[in-house]
């Protein structure tokens, strides 16, 4: 996961920093972004070259000059200063001054900032720490399931998706008193498919910690992380949060649930394949008893 920015710097600090290091144009579009940061965050790279006398090129350039892999991340960086300096109602009618009102509008920019968000996650996503999280859910005798707040939509998702692969999964929402009740019966072979947005909390650490205790494989699956977290778990797969917000947090989360589902099939087909027929053997008795 990229570690460009997780030095606690805010956005403006950080391309002040490095002004003087940029070419004419560049320093341009960097001045603006300072100026302008609403715009930054909701525009694309064409419509910020418009809007500062320059090109989608020379805007792409600017954000990799200034230590980005990109646009993607370097809204990134300006959306977490943003929330940070921002009340919420303040960054909700941001949002909604520029989405704007008709039908068309809405949806060429959920739809960009969709397309924005996966290719950011194609681009952290590490062919082989896919596998390796594949691996380790395959060799579980049983995968725990859980999720923080609304990622536990994407934990569910997953349990369905890997019971259907043919693993042993047991997905749980409990929080705090119950979630320590939850957690009793994992084991040393077990394994943990954990999703956790950008925040923790005490939750979370209850979870890393028994799982420490116990020795069973945590898999970790979240927009943003602390270094000393990720020391704590055996694979962490990136999936990219929304900067403006268009998007939910479960979009990127859902789609790394894809890719495990399909990467434990094509190393188990014959489980998958025995599993598949089973759950159509099992629609099928239930269709005659109607």
């Amino acid at each position: 996961m990229s570690t460009t920015y997780l030095d606690g710097d805010h956005f403006d600090d950080h391309v002040r920093a490095r002004l003087d290091d940029l070419k004419p144009a560049e320093r341009q579009v960097a001045r603006f972004m300072l100026a302008n940061p609403n715009e930054v965050l909701f525009s694309s790279a064409g419509d910020l070259g418009a809007a500062a006398g320059t090109s989608d090129a020379t805007v792409v350039r600017t954000a990799k000059a200034l230590g980005y892999s990109g646009l993607p991340e370097l809204k990134r960086h300006l959306g977490q200063t943003f929330t940070a300096r921002t009340e919420p109602t303040v960054r909700l009618s941001a949002a909604m001054e520029n989405i704007g009102s008709t039908g068309s509008r809405q949806i060429d920019r959920v739809m960009a900032d969709s397309a924005e968000r996966l290719q950011e996650m194609q681009r952290q996503l590490a062919p082989e720490a896919v596998e390796e999280a594949a691996q380790l859910l395959i060799d579980a005798r049983m995968v725990f399931t859980w999720g923080l707040g609304l990622s536990s939509v994407c934990a569910e998702y997953a349990a369905f998706r890997l019971a259907r692969r043919g693993l042993v999964t047991r997905h749980c929402d409990d929080t705090g008193f119950r979630l320590a009740d939850a957690l009793l019966p994992l084991r040393p072979d077990d394994a943990a498919l954990v999703y956790v947005p950008a925040r923790q909390n005490r939750d979370v650490e209850l979870i890393l910690r028994y799982a420490e205790d116990v020795g069973a494989a945590v898999v970790l699956v979240t927009s943003q992380l602390s270094a000393d977290l990720s020391s704590r778990v055996r694979v962490v797969l990136p999936a990219p949060d929304s900067p403006t917000k268009f998007t939910g947090e479960t979009l990127t989360a859902s789609i790394v649930t894809d890719i495990l589902a399909h990467t434990i099939a094509s190393r188990e087909p014959d489980r998958a394949k025995s599993t598949a027929d089973l759950l159509t053997r099992l629609r099928a008795d239930l269709g005659e008893r109607k």
